[in-house]
Parts: C-alpha cells; structure tokens; sequence
C-alpha cells in the first residue's frame, strides 16, 4: 500500500474517531472524554509525522524532480495520475511493506514519446532507511515485440514464483548470474540479447534492467536519495539500450 494511503486511512481513522468522541462530548457522555484527547493526540502525532516526511523528504526530492524534467523538456506531475505503477511490470511486484511513485513526468524526447516515474519501496522486513529508489522511463516498444522481461537475478529472486513467462537462458554464464531473462519467445529474447547487447548490459550500474510488457518499453535504474541528476541518465539509459538492439531484431519485429 503506498505510504501516502496509509497516512490518509491512519488519519481518517482518527478524525472519525475524534468526531464521534466530540458528539458523545457533547451529548453529556463522560466517559467520551478520554477517547476524544486519545484521538485528537493521535491525530497531531499523524499529521507531525506526515509533515516531516513531506517537509524533508518528499518536497526537495519533488522540487528537483520537477527541475530534472523541465530541463529535459517534459511536464512534471505529483504522485501517479497515470496509473503506472499498478502496471504489472516486475519491479512493481516487489514484496514491500512500503512503497509508492511519488513523480512523474512526460512528454516527448528524441522523437519519442516518454514516462518517467519516480519509483521507491521498502522490502518487506526491512527499515524505511533502506527504502530502494528506482528511476523508470517507459515508451512504447517497437511493434512486434513480444513480452520480455531481463531484470536483476536478485529481483528476480523474489519474483520467480509469480513470474508467468518462461525462462530463457543465455550463453553467458556471467550475464546468467547477474540478470534473469523471460519470455513467451525464447527466439526473441536470444536474438536481442546477443553478445553485444549482453557486453554492454554487464557494463552498466548494478540494479539496471528493462522489460517489455503490453507494448510498452521501460527500463530502470536505481538511484540514491541524494541524486539531483537521475532522470538524464535514466532517459540516456533507454537512448544507448535501443541503440544496441541488434540490425537482426530491427528488421524482423520492428
């Protein structure tokens, strides 16, 4: 459940509560007294917490979200009014007991129409201090290509029992260790990931990966919660990923 959600649910918790104690109040009910100061502590505690979290973490990260995307042409909005995240994409799947895209911005570079979302979640067992941040930049993908999934082998770790595409392994044995490839069409996926694409792949930060799902392209990077330059290096991530597409993948699905 995003955080946001949770803040509003707690809160609304609270407010009912605090409205139905206050009508007891003033009914003559006594005892309705300390259920009233309960509440109404409640939601103070509620509300500072929110603040806290909007006032040193949500709003710097939205102001340089914003400026990020406005540098490179796009339109910022808050939160997820285009529903991104309840795409079935694997990094979306995670286990969290905390997660949310907080940004988003569109528009068109390069020719291209492009989604980037401002990603983050806490994996289930651990502390909001090691929440894990992703920049993802969507676009449609080339027609005819089929569903594809080539992720982190440690995201796919947690994933692999709600994965409905089939496995597919390469012939590298490092890029086996390090990513885990799926796909209705194993010919597809071997032919993208040839020994070019699979190079320059193993080169890349730690914690990248792409996927191909409904006709939609996104790829993804991790970033850390003091960088002020993600979105142009996960946009230049989705540039050099379709420049290696291999001549034989272009000229059969497009």
């Amino acid at each position: 459940m995003p955080t946001s959600t949770s803040y509003r649910i707690l809160g609304g918790i609270a407010a009912g509560i605090a409205a139905f104690a206050l009508i007891m109040v003033l009914t003559g009910d006594e005892g309705s007294r300390d259920l009233f100061r309960g509440a109404f502590v409640l939601l103070v505690i509620v509300g500072g917490m929110w603040w806290l979290v909007y006032r040193f973490r949500i709003l710097p990260r939205r102001e340089s979200f914003a400026g990020q995307a406005q540098a490179l042409g796009l339109h910022a909005e808050e939160g997820d009014p285009q529903g991104v995240g309840r795409q079935g994409f694997a990094l979306f799947r995670w286990s969290a007991s905390a997660g949310d895209i907080e940004n988003t911005a569109q528009g068109v570079r390069g020719g291209i129409d492009i989604t980037i979302a401002d990603h983050w979640f806490v994996p289930s067992g651990l502390t909001r201090r090691e929440a894990e941040r992703s920049t993802c930049v969507l676009t449609p993908a080339p027609a005819g290509w089929p569903d594809l999934s080539v992720v982190p082998e440690r995201l796919a770790a947690r994933l692999r029992s709600t994965f409905a595409l089939p496995d597919v392994r390469t012939e590298s044995d490092a890029f086996n260790r390090r990513f885990e490839v799926r796909s209705d069409d194993r010919r597809f996926a071997l032919a993208l990931l040839d020994a070019r694409m699979m190079e320059w792949l193993l080169e890349q930060l730690p914690g990248i990966g792409f996927e191909v799902l409904g006709g939609t392209l996104m790829v993804f990077r991790p970033r850390t919660s003091a960088s002020y330059d993600d979105l142009g290096k996960a946009v230049e991530l989705l540039e050099r990923l379709l420049e290696q597409v291999p001549r034989v993948t272009r000229a059969e699905h497009g």
